[in-house]
């Protein structure tokens, strides 16, 4: 007798659930201790734990400059800020993203051009980014998407030829490598967002980080007033002066305000010290799950290079419709979720090129910034122009992850559960 699905009436195969395991973010003792120790004072000055938190992040991740942010969405502007981006400039960024790393663009008054991803990798494809580059691109975005880290050498190589900077978004991918070096110190501009579903979780916040003293010192004039009177450069020092020469805040930054909160940097300074022991948990248990589910028609693992060591923050599934009796991917996901496990059939970014806002291109009113006199041309935002990534969203299922430590035997039963959908597909048609 064959067994029967458990979305026919038959027992599942995972027979319980350990919702400890995908927990997150986890916070402890140690984390309310140096919340306490902030509010009872126990730092003569409340903000010096920004500056720590900078200072451990400069070590864990080798770059000379490190500038905390209230959130990654911030760092992204501040990004595209110090490198110069403004009115009529290009910047290159795969439409498979997220929105806030690309209306930081916009807000710089510069023109998001899209370009297409590695079916594989789901990172920006390098042989589209070089097809998209004219004489007025002046940066390319860079997303280390779902935590796979992009292919970095051919990208700086075209970035190196053309004279472009390269901004790094990391934040999907803290602690990950690519040929051995941490993302966020490859391109010109590393950015992290450290909000509450991220790997270095601080609740809210964002970091960037550079080696390029004088990308530092234009980010600073950005948004963080306070340290312009301590920059090197003397025209950017005179910021922070009041008339006279007199030291003051008058006319101290451009208008915006990014400073950390110091309580999430006291609370990121603590998850940074266990974030290379947390990412090897994920590794070793998505990749154990990867292992299981290996050889199976219906569903295809995600992709890992030879070249990177990846930060699982998100798993995603291949679909094979076609090897699935062409089941709907939705009643195939529902057949899974009857058998207990967590998994959705959305999870994946859109076309962000295909979307209301940037059809709409009046973020300004009267066409700005793509009618301002500096733009030579409208980059057209239509469909049959990035064919991977208009595509690749309706293949992909996602996988919660299993972030903390697992019981070998429940993802014995999460894998079984997908052998067992697949051998009695017939039941779904």
């Amino acid at each position: 007798m064959s067994e029967q699905l458990a979305i026919k009436g038959g027992p599942p195969a995972v027979k319980e659930d350990h919702p400890e395991v995908f927990k997150w973010p986890v916070f402890g003792e140690e984390e309310l201790q140096v919340i306490k120790d902030l509010l009872e004072g126990k730092e003569k000055n409340i903000y010096s734990e920004i500056e720590n938190f900078e200072r451990d992040f400069m070590k864990y991740i080798g770059a000379k400059y490190v500038l905390a942010h209230n959130n990654g969405t911030s760092s992204i502007h501040s990004a595209c800020f110090a490198i110069g981006v403004g009115p009529g400039d290009e910047v290159i960024v795969p439409s498979h993203s997220w929105i806030l790393n690309i209306m930081p663009i916009i807000a710089s008054h510069g023109i998001p051009v899209f370009c297409d991803i590695d079916p594989k990798t789901l990172t920006a494809d390098p042989n589209d980014i070089e097809k998209r580059i004219t004489p007025r691109t002046k940066a390319i975005i860079v997303v280390h998407t779902y935590g796979h880290p992009a292919d970095m050498d051919p990208i700086m190589e075209i970035a190196e030829k053309h004279e472009i900077a390269v901004i790094e978004d990391c934040s999907h991918a803290h602690g990950a490598e690519y040929k051995g070096k941490k993302v966020g110190t490859i391109g010109d501009v590393g950015c992290f967002s450290m909000q509450a579903s991220k790997l270095l979780p601080a609740i809210e916040g964002g970091v960037m980080v550079t080696n390029n003293e004088k990308y530092y010192e234009r980010a600073v004039i950005l948004g963080h007033y306070e340290r312009t009177p301590s920059l090197k450069n003397e025209g950017y020092r005179k910021l922070g002066h009041g008339i006279r020469g007199i030291i003051g805040l008058s006319g101290g930054c451009f208008g915006y305000k990014y400073r950390i909160h110091p309580i999430a940097a006291a609370i990121t300074r603590v998850q940074l010290k266990h974030l290379d022991e947390r990412n090897e948990i994920r590794r070793r248990n998505m990749e154990y799950i990867s292992k299981g589910l290996l050889g199976l028609k219906t569903v295809e693992p995600p992709y890992v290079s030879s070249k990177v060591k990846m930060a699982w923050l998100v798993y995603l599934l291949r679909y094979n419709q076609e090897n699935a009796k062409k089941i709907r991917r939705s009643l195939f996901v529902k057949a899974l979720k009857a058998e207990g496990v967590r998994i959705e059939e959305e999870g994946a970014y859109r076309p962000f090129h295909m979307t209301n806002i940037m059809q709409l291109r009046d973020i300004y009113g009267k066409g700005c910034p793509w009618s301002c006199p500096h733009v030579e041309r409208i980059p057209e935002y239509v469909l049959e122009t990035l064919p991977v990534t208009e595509s690749i969203n309706e293949k992909l299922m996602s996988l919660t992850v299993f972030a903390n430590p697992t019981p070998k035997e429940f993802m014995d039963s999460y894998i079984e559960a997908f052998h067992k959908v697949e051998r009695n597909i017939d039941q779904l048609v």
